[in-house]
C-alpha cells in the first residue's frame, strides 16, 4: 500500500471581484469629474494680464457680439435675465455673478447688462477674460 503525500492546497487570487472594484472607480470618477464648461454662445473673450480663477458657484451671463444673452444655457432677453438671476441670487448663498461678454460687443450693450445683474441683487460682478499668452 503507497501513501500519497498530502498536497499543499493551491493559493489562487480571484480576479473576478477586482474586476469589479476597478470599473466602480472608473464609473465614480467618470461621474464626479468635473467637466469643461460649455457655452451656449461662441464668444471671443478679450485678453488681460490680470486674470483669475473664478469660483465655480459663481452664476454666469453670456454676452455675445450681437448682443444675445445667455444665462444657465438658455438664450434670454434682458427683461428675463433680470427675473432668473434674481431668482438664483435670492436661492442662493452666492451673490457673485461672472459676466462673459464677447471681445467687439458694443459698450453699451455691457454696461446695460451690468445694471441688469445690479439690479437682480448681485453683490458681486466680475468680467471674465482670457489670460494673455506667455513668452
Amino acid at each position: 500500500m503507497q501513501f500519497g503525500r498530502p498536497t499543499a492546497p493551491r493559493a489562487a487570487i480571484d480576479i473576478a471581484p477586482l474586476v469589479d472594484v476597478v470599473f466602480l472607480l472608473v464609473i465614480f470618477f467618470a461621474v464626479s469629474t468635473t467637466f469643461l464648461e460649455t457655452a451656449g454662445l461662441k464668444l471671443d473673450l478679450p485678453s488681460s494680464s490680470s486674470t483669475s480663477r473664478r469660483e465655480p458657484q459663481a452664476l454666469t451671463v453670456l454676452l455675445a457680439a450681437d448682443g444675445t444673452l445667455s444665462f444657465a444655457g438658455d438664450v434670454v432677453e434682458r427683461a428675463e435675465l433680470a427675473q432668473r438671476l434674481r431668482a438664483a441670487i435670492e436661492g442662493g448663498a452666492n451673490k457673485l455673478v461672472v459676466l462673459r461678454a464677447d471681445r467687439t460687443t458694443q459698450h453699451g450693450d455691457v454696461v446695460a447688462v451690468m445694471d441688469v445683474i445690479r439690479d437682480a441683487g448681485a453683490e458681486a460682478l466680475t468680467l471674465a477674460a482670457q489670460p494673455v499668452p506667455g513668452p
